[in-house]
């Protein structure tokens, strides 16, 4: 080969490798509407399965990989943090419930304490309370 072609050849390599790397850059995550859902339970049975066994709840609901859950519940308390809004559904468990957390501008405008709603988000286990992460209301 010549030094042309070999030049040629490092040139097209870059141009591949960094049009790999603008897109990974700018790559997003997804919002749970964008991936399939994987369970669907009311907030009282996902808050148990985690106080039951904790280790058996994990693999089920959280996995090894990102899977969406779909939760029904009565919302208890709206609270509004910076361009983060959690949405926690009541359990009967006085001090922990379920934190929905979404991206502000995703809440939709008539959710009131104490409405029933069906919330799709990413579950990432219990630490108190059972989170979602990148949830999206269910219509």
């Amino acid at each position: 080969m010549n030094k042309r072609t070999i030049f040629l050849l490092i040139v097209l390599l870059a141009a591949i490798g960094g049009g790999f790397a603008w897109k990974e850059y700018h790559r997003t995550t997804a919002k749970a509407d964008e991936l399939p859902v994987k369970e669907t339970v009311n907030a009282q049975d996902l808050m148990t399965a985690f106080i039951t066994d904790e280790d058996a709840a994990t693999a089920r609901f959280v996995g090894t990989t990102e899977q969406v859950v779909q939760v029904t519940g009565t919302i208890s308390a709206i609270d509004p943090a910076g361009k983060l809004t959690n949405i926690v559904l009541g359990t009967d468990n006085d001090l922990a419930g379920v934190v929905c957390e979404f991206a502000a501008a995703d809440v939709p405008a008539d959710w009131r304490s104490g409405a029933s709603v069906t919330i799709k988000g990413i579950c990432t286990g219990m630490l108190i309370d059972v989170v979602l992460v990148r949830c999206t209301a269910v219509e």
